[in-house]
């Protein structure tokens, strides 16, 4: 079997660069999940409403030949198909609606998660931060000690102990 080598060139790949490589592909895919669900949530919500809207535009119509009936002084049998016809279109439009209420409220928890989930997420931004320094540092460990500034500040209190007191 002939072994491939890689070039002298090309970097090893080391923890560090894996690490970095599964931050950024796990943002990406993440990132693309999200705008998926949320397209998707959106289209079943597209398609509840234009159904809802067929139904609306059916029962206004059979209401309307109802009521042509009853006003032309149709046949019992004939008004009673009619009512029957109404009653079902007005079910089914309950149904859609209720569908559809339910599919707006998965919306707007599905684009909250959304949120919560690419705010948690820039912590992998920031773990892929760290690790291309850490590789950057290993690479030129004298680059980033030039970079840093001679004396650093104590982020908690001062400490006043070091400045000497005046002798009386």
């Amino acid at each position: 079997m002939a072994e491939q080598r890689k070039s002298p060139a090309s970097p090893v790949p080391t923890p560090l660069h894996l690490l970095q490589g599964l931050t950024r592909t796990l943002n990406e895919h993440l990132a693309e999940a999200c705008q998926r669900a949320e397209e998707d949530a959106q289209k079943v919500l597209d398609k509840l409403a234009q159904k809802r809207a067929r139904l609306d535009e059916k029962t206004a119509q059979a209401e309307a030949r109802l009521a042509e009936a009853r006003a032309s002084g149709g046949s019992t049998d004939k008004l009673e198909k009619l009512d029957g016809k109404l009653s079902e279109l007005r079910e089914q439009l309950a149904v859609v609606a209720q569908a559809h209420d339910e599919a707006q409220s998965y919306a707007r928890q599905l684009n909250s998660d959304v949120r919560q989930t690419l705010r948690l997420a820039k912590g992998l931004a920031r773990i892929d931060a760290q690790a291309g320094q850490a590789i950057e540092k290993r690479n030129n460990p004298t680059a980033t000690t030039e970079k840093r500034p001679s004396s650093r500040r104590s982020r908690g209190r001062r400490n006043n102990d070091s400045e000497p007191t005046p002798e009386l």
